[in-house]
């Protein structure tokens, strides 16, 4: 057989194999490149859960708690009680973006689970004296929205219970309230008393929850500040690492906050810390008072 310039089927599959890959061979590289991408967006990672109405979400991580001797005159502006300042590692949780209003408080009361405070009797309450009248047990009108008053360490916690919730502890509520990053209240370093309802503020009475849009803490959790001092969970003690010693450790439960009745120093500070005595509850009377500027707000784990 003479020469030939045709080929065999085994050159020619050859030659029409190295055209499809060089006329494929971007797309299979940009299909390779987008698939393994996905194995980086498929899984988000660790989600923030959803918060319960009402609720803000407080995220696991180290903040600092307590005071520094350079934060003010201690034993007049810083408690000694405050310090040392520490880091502390919290898991996540979550806060009542509010303080309970008399509207919440109310349900709890009417579920006969709880006691009416004494202020919604209209002979204890203020406009009462000012002539005012409304049913005995019930929010003074115009108030449902005010923080509820009045109330105790056992009250707090039993109304949390009710709802499903508990108190925040004290390391929990001074997170909540001031962020990771040390500062001495919710909006920043400066004892501005535009931005809270305090003694300085003059309006001698709790407001509405919420009515100091300033008072707002990092995590956006409102009011930590004045308006009504809090309850939290803890009973007193000294911090890790203090030498400090008082009568009042492991006596009495925690007041933080401040109220509208204390001045911004030392009370009304995120790291300001208030020891109150309690009276049992059977030892009440329906004219027993807690005080007219003490609340609470409630917490609830993340998990």
């Amino acid at each position: 057989m003479t020469g030939s310039s045709s080929q065999g089927p085994g050159i020619r599959m050859k030659e029409n194999t190295v055209k499809f890959w060089a006329r494929n061979l971007p797309l299979f590289s940009l299909v390779g490149l987008l698939s393994a991408c996905s194995l980086f967006t498929l899984d988000p990672g660790p989600r923030t859960p959803a918060p319960p109405t009402g609720m803000v979400f407080i995220p696991a991580g180290d903040f600092l708690m307590g005071s520094k001797p350079s934060d003010g005159a201690v034993g007049i502006q810083v408690g000694v009680d405050e310090l040392p300042q520490q880091r502390v590692y919290l898991k996540a949780f979550f806060i009542d973006k509010y303080e309970v209003t008399n509207a919440q408080y109310y349900e709890y009361v009417k579920s006969g689970r709880g006691y009416a405070p004494a202020t919604w009797n209209y002979t204890q309450h203020p406009m009462g004296k000012l002539g005012k009248r409304w049913p005995i047990g019930t929010p003074p009108p115009g108030e449902e929205h005010y923080p509820v008053t009045d109330t105790d360490w056992y009250d707090a916690r039993a109304y949390c219970t009710w709802a499903g919730k508990r108190l925040p502890t004290e390391a929990e509520w001074e997170k909540a309230a001031r962020g990771t990053d040390g500062r001495r209240f919710p909006w920043g370093d400066d004892a501005d008393p535009r931005k809270a309802n305090t003694l300085e503020s003059g309006v001698r009475w709790a407001r509405a929850v919420g009515s100091y849009p300033e008072d707002v803490s990092p995590y956006g959790v409102y009011d930590m500040i004045g308006n009504v001092a809090e309850w939290v969970d803890d009973w007193y003690h000294p911090y890790p690492g203090s030498t400090l010693t008082r009568g009042a450790f492991g006596h009495y439960p925690v007041l933080r906050g401040g109220s509208w009745a204390t001045p911004i120093y030392p009370f009304a500070r995120v790291a300001a810390r208030l020891p109150f005595e309690q009276l049992p509850p059977k030892s009440r009377s329906d004219r027993w008072h807690t005080g007219f500027d003490k609340g609470f707000r409630c917490a609830k784990d993340a998990n």
